[in-house]
């Protein structure tokens, strides 16, 4: 089999070229959109079919240049790894996200009792915020509080500035709390208290998720053992019991 023709490989180059500058600004959006918690931008990223083009071409490239000595069979090959990344991206994006989610869970409880204990004490919504940016860690949740502080201190109302900030994270605990912050508000309940168990909330629903997480650990150890050891001990005793066999049959 011959080598792959120059004029495809300069083909392959300005293509690949051609996906890095669209895909590149693609794979930007999105490290932004997780990075800032924006989750309705994750529905359809700008330029998102280039993106997964480009996943799929650079996880080809390894395998073309390796087998380059096969001639066209490389390029089939780097065909279907390509097809198999463009396949293969949306499952990383969805995964991504499903981690962002689930530290912006993790957090809200925290957050939420920081906020409250800032409105008990007299604080306005914006202050409240700020206070909470403040002392809270570093993380997706607190860059978007961020941003809410920037639509309060702009004019905007502070619940029409959460109301902003559920329609981005488009989350159900987020949810309940606009609607439980406004009955609030009807009703000149307090907010403080309603924060209080929202957080309290968030919690009990945190320490759920991590039960049922440790319920399924001894599974996915047995799943691990059984895919994983029992292979590797069949092999390793596979020598002596043909040894054994030979000998009796001998």
């Amino acid at each position: 089999m011959g080598e792959i023709p120059a004029f495809i490989w300069m083909l392959a180059a300005i293509g690949l070229f051609a996906l890095g500058v669209f895909g590149l600004r693609g794979l930007l959006d999105i490290r932004d959109a997780l990075r800032l918690a924006e989750f309705e931008r994750l529905a359809a990223p700008p330029h998102w079919q280039t993106t997964r083009a480009l996943v799929g071409a650079m996880a080809a490239l390894p395998v073309v240049v390796i087998t380059r000595h096969l001639g066209m069979v490389a390029l089939l090959m780097g065909l279907i790894v390509a097809a198999l990344g463009f396949w293969v991206a949306p499952h990383f994006l969805h995964g991504a996200r499903r981690r962002v989610e689930r530290e912006v869970l993790d957090e809200l409880a925290l957050h939420l009792d920081l906020i409250a204990v800032a409105m008990e004490s007299g604080s306005s919504w914006g202050a409240a915020l700020i206070l909470c940016t403040e002392r809270a860690p570093e993380g997706p949740l607190r860059r978007a509080w961020q941003r809410v502080i920037l639509e309060i201190h702009g004019g905007v109302e502070p619940l029409d500035a959460l109301r902003n900030l559920e329609q981005r994270l488009r989350l159900p605990p987020l949810t309940t709390l606009i609607s439980a912050l406004r009955a609030a508000e009807k009703l000149q309940l307090p907010v403080a208290s309603v924060l209080r168990d929202r957080a309290r909330s968030c919690a009990a629903s945190r320490f759920a998720r991590a039960e049922r997480e440790a319920r399924a650990a001894p599974l996915k150890l047995w799943a691990a053992m059984l895919l994983c050891l029992v292979p590797c001990t069949a092999v390793v005793l596979a020598f002596p019991l043909a040894q054994l066999l030979a000998r009796l049959m001998g």
